[in-house]
């Protein structure tokens, strides 16, 4: 059963700053988890949107809001392809070094 408690405001205004994003949005924090998440109330089934991968409320939550809204998505995508690539390319890089490595020593 998760116990949450609605962040109705907090010294820095990032609750009143992610209203200002959607007014729909509500943030609380999980007693259970200890993470504070964001759930959205014109959201259609289940309002849950995302945890916070931050321990405090502070712009980085804001920023996170912003870059993971579904009118984000295509960059957000483009973005996970880029790494992708880049992290393909660095096995392989680390594999041809492995490589070489050992025909050298033998």
């Amino acid at each position: 059963m998760e116990r949450l408690i609605e962040i109705e405001s907090d010294c820095l205004c990032v609750v009143q700053r992610i209203k200002a994003i959607d007014s729909d949005y509500y943030v609380v924090f999980d007693l259970d988890e200890k993470k504070f998440k964001l759930f959205c109330r014109g959201q259609f089934g289940n309002p849950y949107c995302l945890t916070f991968p931050y321990d405090r409320l502070d712009e980085r939550c804001v920023d996170y809001v912003l870059r993971t809204r579904v009118q984000n998505s295509d960059k957000i995508f483009e973005e996970i392809e880029k790494e992708n690539e880049l992290n393909t390319k660095r096995q392989i890089k680390q594999i041809l070094n492995g490589l070489e490595e050992r025909i050298y020593d033998s």
